[in-house]
């Protein structure tokens, strides 16, 4: 296993399971990406949050299923059938509380 390649964590090219520094860094690669993958994560939200918001005031429903529909395909078609699972889930949190999404008498 190479400083750069993380694509085969479980074993290194001899047959061998990475050593215990290899881990400590495979574990920092990991914390790494996490930020940047919570970031991104934030950032969609924020832009799915408005996009909703700008959708309503027009008129127009707070959810576009037609677009929805195309983001779990294209999280499904990358990721395969958990795909879909990671997608519904980044939906979700971009929508407001039930509460707030509908007025109650």
């Amino acid at each position: 296993m190479t400083d750069t390649d993380f694509g085969a964590v479980t074993e290194n090219a001899a047959g061998a399971l990475p050593a215990a520094t290899d881990l400590s860094r495979v574990h920092a690669e990991i914390a790494r990406l996490d930020a940047e993958i919570l970031d991104a994560v934030n950032r969609r939200l924020a832009l799915a949050q408005f996009a909703a918001r700008t959708r309503v005031e027009s008129g127009a429903p707070m959810v576009a299923l037609g677009g929805e529909t195309d983001v779990i395909r294209r999280y499904q078609d990358e990721l395969g059938p958990r795909g879909s699972l990671l997608a519904l889930e980044l939906l979700r949190l971009a929508r407001p509380p039930f509460s707030s999404t509908y007025r109650t008498r």
